[in-house]
């Protein structure tokens, strides 16, 4: 697992009244995805919103099995796949009061999938809030990768920090012990004003434009020290590899500012052997249009020589 992708904007999002997903996969992805040479992708999952809360938290079976023939295909083009809990508001923001839910979930989750190939990875939670507690966060963390041991006991499980899977919360992350199946993984969009600059989800940045990213010196050494002096000292400490897992600029950056800082940050994770996960296939930080016109210029910064 060296260069990923994100399949952001199809299974997380929220359901739509009538709409199973308003945005279906499609069957093109899977093999453009492996002939560019990625090797992995993330499948950012909802489940929070496809669960009977009367009834054990009992997860639909006809979302599980959408997921399930997505996790199959890509498995098939040889390409492994991270599977995560996305999304879920409540959870992200107070984990030791929605604990229950999320056990029962990876519980579900790590019994459906446990004769699976060790190609498919759990990843316990997307994006931990700033409002959550570093030490709460732990314990609930903690708690489910022991929970997801039981039925899968060496397969690879994906562990991070609150604010957002920050790379500066990595200090406060204390890891189960004793586990030799874990990785690591952290979230980087720094400066946000260029890279959400536009984000109409965003009261901060939604009015912010013409941000560019030339890559000064200056430019380069914030990333390069931040992910060192973090991510790096984080995996050196505890000797855990780490995983980029979430990086990126949206589309109404110039695109030639969006280029360079893409593989600015790919080459910074690739010289401290970083696995990284581009954010994402398509959508507004995309590397394709939703009909398969690939955006050249983030292709070859994220893959080319």
């Amino acid at each position: 697992m060296k260069r990923g992708i994100n399949i952001g904007n199809h299974f997380e999002q929220t359901p739509v009244p009538g709409v199973e997903f308003a945005d279906p996969m499609q069957d093109w992805y899977y093999r453009t995805i492996k002939e560019l040479g990625f090797d992995h992708v993330r499948l950012p999952v909802k489940w929070s919103s496809h669960t009977d809360d009367n009834n054990g938290f009992r997860i639909d079976e006809r979302v599980l099995g959408m997921v399930q023939k997505a996790i199959l295909e890509f498995l098939a083009k040889d390409l492994s796949v991270v599977l995560n809990i996305h999304h879920f508001r409540e959870a992200m923001d107070d984990p030791k009061a929605n604990q229950e839910k999320i056990y029962a979930i990876w519980e579900q989750l790590a019994l459906h999938f446990k004769d699976y190939p060790d190609t498919l990875i759990f990843e316990v939670m997307n994006e931990p809030t700033w409002k959550a507690d570093a030490r709460d966060w732990n314990e609930v963390q903690n708690n489910t990768v022991a929970r997801i041991r039981k039925t899968n006991p060496v397969r690879k499980v994906m562990i991070g920090g609150i604010d957002y899977t920050g790379l500066f919360a990595l200090k406060d992350l204390v890891p189960p012990e004793n586990d030799p199946n874990l990785i690591a993984s952290f979230h980087y969009y720094f400066p946000l004003e260029f890279t959400h600059q536009g984000a109409s989800w965003s009261p901060t940045y939604k009015d912010v434009k013409g941000v560019s990213w030339q890559g000064t010196q200056e430019e380069i050494d914030d990333i390069r020290n931040g992910i060192r002096d973090n991510a790096k000292a984080w995996s050196d400490r505890y000797g855990i590899p780490m995983n980029l897992g979430e990086f990126g600029a949206l589309s109404t950056a110039d695109m030639d500012s969006r280029a360079r800082y893409t593989r600015c940050v790919r080459d910074v994770c690739e010289e401290f052997g970083i696995s990284w996960t581009y954010w994402e296939f398509n959508g507004g930080f995309g590397i394709s249009s939703k009909t398969g016109e690939l955006i050249m210029p983030l292709v070859d910064a994220l893959l080319g020589e």
